[in-house]
């Protein structure tokens, strides 16, 4: 009993001080990013600021990384792992996305949902926008909501997991704290906002991330079906405005 005890307070400190972490890492990245100017390079604010925000909070995540491999040898999954589990689910998860952003689309084109940009549908400000996708997106929030507390939960939880659904609880919570990254809150003054439809995708994206890096041992699939996630969704959106212009 004593030692239940001991390893639910462990395992409570432990997703306590990544929440900590996370939310620190995101905080620190919006500091560092507001300390630049972007107007020669971005004047509508698309990628620029979000991209030094994105590399800043990776940075952070890598150093943390670091340091716990300098005291516990843990496997974080960065070599290429089990490729055919891998590959696997980058191929479902591919035929996935697409499908859902064409649905998702037809839905908004039916219900003349379709936001038109309040910037210039020019080069530059399109491939800014699928570069930060498909570089930094992924790479810099698996990193963070994936690789780091999917790895030291595995080690406090001992490999515990819901049998029903074969998903292991470091998974569960690490698809919960990412889904609490998209929730904007400020404390002066108080609010809370939140996209129930992001949240719903957050979570549900963050479940089968987190199933295809345990499953394959490696961060590099569930980095590539995030950023095609959010790589297609920003294109479909771009092919259906062109078709509407």
């Amino acid at each position: 009993m004593e030692n239940k005890k001991r390893n639910g307070i462990f395992q409570t400190a432990t997703v306590l001080l990544l929440l900590f972490f996370q939310q620190s890492a995101s905080a620190a990245g919006r500091f560092v990013a507001n300390r630049f100017t972007y107007d020669r390079i971005d004047e509508y604010g698309l990628f620029a600021w979000i991209s030094v925000h994105h590399i800043v909070q990776m940075l952070l995540a890598l150093i943390v990384i670091v340091i716990i491999l300098k005291v516990l040898k843990l496997d974080f999954g960065f070599g290429f792992g089990d490729k055919k589990a891998g590959m696997e689910h980058l191929g479902n998860f591919t035929v996935v996305a697409l499908i859902f952003a064409l649905i998702w689309h037809l839905s908004a084109h039916a219900l003349g949902n379709v936001g038109m940009p309040n910037y210039p549908l020019n080069f530059k400000n399109i491939a800014g926008q699928l570069g930060f996708q498909l570089l930094l997106s992924g790479s810099s929030e698996e990193v963070l909501f994936r690789v780091l507390p999917i790895t030291l939960m595995a080690y406090s939880f001992q490999k515990s997991k819901v049998e029903k659904l074969n998903i292991s609880y470091e998974n569960i919570i690490a698809a919960l704290l990412f889904t609490l990254a998209h929730v904007s809150w400020s404390f002066n003054p108080f609010s809370i906002s939140a996209s129930w439809v992001q949240l719903t995708l957050s979570m549900v994206l963050g479940l089968w991330y987190g199933v295809a890096y345990q499953k394959s041992k490696s961060i590099i699939y569930p980095i590539a079906m995030h950023s095609i996630w959010n790589v297609v969704m920003v294109a479909a959106r771009y092919i259906h405005l062109a078709l509407l212009l």
